[in-house]
């Protein structure tokens, strides 16, 4: 079992041997470390990820997705138990699963109390390779029940941000729009780090670009109307939530970033709203509340608001691409909440306009 100050006495220790390269121990470590820490990004050759820290996102329904800055929380109560990476305090573990990529073959690596397949890795003493001393990664060892190795990369997400994935063994394929880049996850000691609070609404702006400048909010869920919108499946009725009793109108299921190739950026970018309670009455009512023209719910518990968002991503009015937006909200299962890297995406009707949904044949 490692603790606190074991790695600390390593580390100084470590720091005493330092020259060109450090002298690594050559006692194996515990796949146990009970002491808190953060863990730190490292890739010396990308300067754009390089030394930085990874931090909690709120996901809605308990999960915590993972990215390096600016967007998320810092966290400094990370934990190693048997080889996989807790959270103490929202009791949560890094697993791998979901947004397979279809074009660089990477998965998600994510932070969750649901039983997802672990990320198991390995401490292991190593140089710093900016200062030469000594210092404990976290060497991947598999994702369970996969084959072992692969590696940990991050690749850029939305608004400056790089989000964490898994690259299977033997992965040659690039994504040349959106490279996930191998780094390396170094454990830092922490003793009485800050206290991590996480709001609802996590990205929020006044802006009408495509990628939208983050800043923290405080406001929470948004309630839901007495207007109480339906959706049905396509025998009979198409399968979206209409809106236009509350003033918004359907314009269809836009593609993510992962399924077009015009750059790596949101359909919306301005806001995002995530809740294990969502609806798309809930995510009208947050965009609109906040001034935005566009809002659409996406993973069944996420909305995202803008004013504008690129000609590319402009969504087909043929019957079969309503498919790919076919996940129920996490707050109302009669509703349909956008897909994998789909957005169900709507328009604020103007006030003395029409408000009529798109036609799909």
């Amino acid at each position: 079992m490692l603790n606190l100050k074991t790695i600390s006495a390593a580390l100084v220790a470590g720091a005493a041997f330092a020259s060109a390269q450090c002298t690594i121990p050559t006692e194996p470590l515990s796949d146990d470390i009970p002491s808190h820490f953060r863990i730190q990004v490292q890739n010396a050759s990308r300067l754009d990820v390089h030394n930085k820290y990874m931090n909690l996102f709120e996901a809605g329904g308990g999960d915590q997705h993972l990215f390096i800055g600016p967007v998320g929380e810092p966290t400094y109560d990370f934990t190693l138990v048997d080889g996989v990476v807790f959270n103490v305090r929202k009791n949560i573990r890094l697993v791998i699963g979901g947004e397979w990529s279809e074009i660089d073959h990477t998965t998600k690596l994510f932070s969750t109390a649901r039983p997802d397949p672990d990320a198991i890795f390995q401490p292991t003493y190593a140089c710093n390779p900016d200062t030469g001393l000594l210092q404990v990664e976290l060497r991947f060892i598999q994702w369970e029940g996969e084959p072992l190795g692969g590696h940990i990369c991050v690749r850029h997400s939305f608004d400056g941000s790089h989000e964490f994935r898994y690259s299977p063994p033997g992965n040659t394929l690039i994504d040349v729009n959106r490279e996930c880049i191998k780094v390396t996850l170094v454990v830092l000691p922490t003793l009485d780090g800050p206290s991590t609070t996480f709001s609802t609404v996590t990205v929020s702006s006044t802006s009408s670009s495509s990628i939208a400048p983050p800043a923290t909010s405080s406001t929470s869920t948004s309630t839901t109307t007495s207007t109480a919108p339906t959706s049905t499946s396509t025998s009979g009725v198409l399968p979206y939530t209409d809106m236009t009793s509350l003033g918004w109108r359907y314009i269809g299921c836009a593609p993510e970033e992962r399924w077009t190739t015009d750059g790596p950026f949101r359909t919306l970018s301005g806001a995002l709203l995530g809740s294990d309670t969502m609806t798309n009455e809930a995510c009208m009512a947050f965009c609109g509340a906040n001034g935005w023209a566009y809002a659409g719910t996406e993973w069944r518990r996420e909305c995202w608001c803008g004013n504008s968002y690129a000609p590319t991503r402009q969504p087909l009015t043929t019957l079969a691409s309503l498919n790919k937006c076919d996940y129920r909200c996490s707050g109302n299962s009669a509703q349909f909440c956008g897909g994998d890297a789909w957005l169900s995406l709507y328009a604020k009707c103007p006030p003395t306009g029409p408000c009529v949904n798109a036609v799909f044949t």
